[in-house]
């Protein structure tokens, strides 16, 4: 953890401690890029089980995530006031997701169930290092920040409540439901401008971002005493790759 946090703080002080005494020549305010494209969203599937608030059941122990990839779209503003440091806000849209429990033992020639789908959008706050000149045509460069992952329209797929319903756990429909998270997040990636003159202001983007997302999810069903449920910590963790166009202000 000690070398994780200083291998953090290097990548942020680089810049300062390369450049001691900024120009003022290279100081410009009013640098802006906008940027938008598609985003291919590829959560990570290695998760923990699903599991009673107190016991586990057999038959759903050891049980592991299978969760579909999705595209969506993104927009982001990046605020460049020196050469070699950028500050941007990125936003992925909406992607949709299905859930398939692995290594489920309750049917027999069967080892899968199908469990639900959910939601999932982000916002990220990136401190991003700029290697080349500005007058390159290729500017790449590498980012850390903050990750906020929302998660919403989460729902169990009718043949896991039939399942919950057929084996006597519950005596009605269950909910699924995915809290909120907060993490870190990193990119690596490239603008690649399109020309000289009136086409400068134009860049092909592309861009690889891990994110650390770690929400709480959990299904509440009804039972003759009353209510039980269960929780799994849900790791989506995941890749996304950006392709898409910037314009520079």
């Amino acid at each position: 953890m000690k070398k994780l946090k200083l291998a953090v703080c290097l990548v942020f002080l680089f810049p300062f401690i390369t450049q001691a005494q900024i120009p003022v020549s290279d100081v410009d305010l009013t640098r802006f890029y906008v940027r938008v494209g598609a985003s291919f969203v590829y959560p990570d599937d290695n998760n923990t089980s699903l599991k009673y608030y107190l016991l586990q059941d057999w038959q759903l122990y050891r049980t592991k995530w299978e969760i579909e990839d999705d595209t969506t779209w993104n927009v982001s503003g990046v605020w460049r006031p020196l050469p070699y440091l950028g500050i941007e806000m990125l936003y992925v849209a909406d992607s949709d997701h299905s859930l398939l429990l692995q290594n489920f033992r309750a049917r027999p020639g069967r080892d899968n169930i199908h469990f639900g789908r959910f939601s999932a959008s982000s916002a990220n706050l990136f401190v991003n290092w700029y290697m080349t000149d500005l007058e390159c045509l290729g500017q790449p460069y590498i980012g850390v920040g903050l990750n906020y992952s929302d998660y919403y329209d989460d729902d169990l797929y009718p043949e896991f409540q039939h399942y919950l319903q057929g084996s006597g756990m519950a005596t009605g429909p269950g909910h699924f439901g995915i809290t909120h998270s907060w993490g870190a997040s990193a990119q690596l990636g490239i603008d690649w401008r399109l020309g000289r003159g009136f086409m400068r202001s134009w860049l092909i983007n592309a861009a690889v971002i891990y994110t650390d997302s770690n929400p709480d999810a959990e299904v509440t069903y009804p039972t003759t005493l009353g209510y039980e449920r269960l929780y799994s910590e849900f790791e989506t963790n995941p890749w996304t790759l950006n392709l898409g166009i910037t314009y520079e202000f």
